[in-house]
């Protein structure tokens, strides 16, 4: 971004919503997002259960609201440690005010303020990734989605095991999700209040695998059908699926199975790393794409959330790497959004840790450290093991002196970023 167009950005205030802000808060978003109900947007800013009012940001333009946006305090499971993030979401600008920089303006003084306030780490679901790049934020979640008939799923002896679920098996729900996505790399943590008030109300079927032990929750899915095409001609789409063994994996894709004769299609946005092509008994893509040689098609690449680093030291001392990280580079970080980040930054690897210092540049007899430059929008696709530094540094997206991109090329590596659907913001 050009300093002459960041000039161009418009005045705009940006501060905290108030209570009397919240009809108009409605109204904007009803405008904004085209919804139905004001009472239902009314209802969003004061009965959230993962945000409060005073989460809720508004830009004023010569005294008006003509943009909000929602500042959603989360916190994310990385390597089994809890880290505290931003969602920045709900970004609404009203329809005679937009292709005017509103929007920008509005995200560029949320960063602002994250820093300020010490929190290093931002994610939000981009309506388009370029906007979003250019404001320093890249993909990190990246996943497959899938379009297979169940009658292409193997069958098992496990199913047997499923069941629909019951009001008691909640807890053990919750408490299963939180085991499993806490041994993944990048998801994000529920609050109760989200399970209680949103998850257990929305439509469609829960089913659990119950294993051996009455009572003990190894698995469960979540799926929504389409019955537009008649009651044997189902579409499901399913939201979540979580599997804590091998026996639960097998029963609950056997009860998927077992639906064959009733369900045509199933859609699943699958992890990065998922195994679920290899699980049909033939490949298959219901949605292909354009034919590649000899490819058989069995799915598609997504870009989900993004992530931005606000404060580069703080986000790196917190953020936990491999335990057997070891070494010393040199990181230069351009960011032209908060220019406070644009320095050099020593890492030094030890124990599952970073520690970061300032770059000294030295002279004489020591050799310089290796170092690597890097882009405010490649920087959490970095730390967040989606990219790796080597492969990065081969196509150009980042610049690689001294061994650098080798260096750090095991610091990060770990299964993919999953947010997980439910969590959408």
């Amino acid at each position: 971004m050009s300093p002459a167009r960041a000039a161009r950005l418009p005045a705009l205030r940006y501060r905290p919503a108030r209570r009397t802000d919240v009809e108009t808060l409605a109204e904007l978003g009803m405008r904004a997002y085209r919804v139905s109900s004001l009472e239902k947007r009314r209802e969003f800013y004061t009965d959230h259960p993962r945000f409060g009012l005073r989460d809720v940001r508004v830009g004023e333009l010569d005294g008006q609201i003509v943009a909000s946006l929602v500042l959603y305090p989360f916190t994310a499971f990385v390597r089994g440690q809890r880290l505290p993030l931003i969602g920045v979401g709900s970004v609404a600008v009203s329809p005679e005010h937009r292709r005017r920089g509103i929007g920008e303006a509005l995200i560029r003084a949320a960063l602002r303020e994250m820093r300020q306030n010490g929190q290093a780490l931002s994610v939000l679901y981009a309506f388009r990734g370029s906007y979003y790049r250019k404001l320093g934020y890249g993909a990190i979640e990246i996943t497959q989605p899938l379009a297979f008939a169940p009658a292409n799923l193997p069958e098992s002896d496990e199913t047997r095991l499923t069941r629909r679920l019951m009001l008691p098996d909640r807890p053990a729900v919750q408490a299963l999700y939180d085991r499993v996505a806490s041994q993944g790399h990048f998801a994000l943590a529920r609050r109760p209040e989200w399970w209680n008030q949103r998850l257990w109300g929305y439509p469609g079927d829960w089913v659990v695998y119950e294993g051996r032990r009455r009572g003990q929750i190894e698995g469960y899915l979540h799926y929504e059908a389409d019955s537009a095409h008649g009651a044997f001609r189902l579409a499901l789409t399913l939201i979540e699926f979580v599997a804590a063994t091998p026996e639960a994996h097998r029963g609950l894709v056997g009860y998927l199975a077992s639906l064959s004769d009733q369900v045509q299609e199933i859609h699943f946005a699958a992890p990065g790393d998922s195994a679920w092509t290899m699980l049909y008994e033939t490949p298959q893509n219901l949605r292909p794409g354009p034919e590649i040689g000899i490819m058989t098609d069995t799915g598609n690449v997504a870009h989900g959330a993004m992530l931005r680093v606000t404060d580069v030291k703080l986000a790196l001392e917190g953020f936990p790497v491999a335990q057997a990280a070891r070494g010393d580079v040199v990181i230069e970080v351009d960011d032209a959004i908060l220019p406070q980040n644009s320095r050099g930054y020593r890492l030094g690897a030890r124990d599952g840790k970073l520690k970061v210092g300032a770059d000294a540049v030295r002279t004489g007899a020591r050799p310089r450290l290796p170092r690597l430059r890097v882009e405010a929008d490649m920087l959490g696709p970095l730390i967040a093991g989606t990219l790796s530094p080597v492969r990065a540094a081969e196509v150009g997206l980042i610049d690689s002196s001294g061994g650098a991109a080798e260096a750090i090329e095991p610091w990060f590596r770990c299964r993919p970023a999953f947010l997980y659907q439910l969590n959408a913001f």
